[in-house]
């Protein structure tokens, strides 16, 4: 997936993103082995070539908070977040 111009305009606001997650397994049968689907919410910060940023929390007065880096590449959706 690559992030075109239509994802910028999502660049401060909030967004649910869909994406696979590589997950390690020790001890477990080769059938049970596969990514796992995670959906974050957060605010996204930055687009970077080959990641995004989303901000899960800010720090008053501070520029620290929690964010989550996702690989482009593992993301299967990203969209603006709607309450329901």
């Amino acid at each position: 997936m690559v992030l075109g111009r239509k994802y910028k305009k999502l660049i401060g606001k909030m967004v649910e993103v869909d994406w696979k997650d590589p997950t390690g397994f020790v001890n477990e049968n080769l059938r049970e082995v596969k990514l796992s689907k995670c959906t974050s919410i957060g605010i996204l910060r930055e687009i970077k070539e080959d990641y995004v940023i989303l901000q899960t929390s800010k720090y008053e007065d501070s520029e620290s908070g929690d964010y989550t880096s996702i690989t482009i590449g593992c993301i299967t959706a990203l969209r603006e977040y709607e309450d329901s």
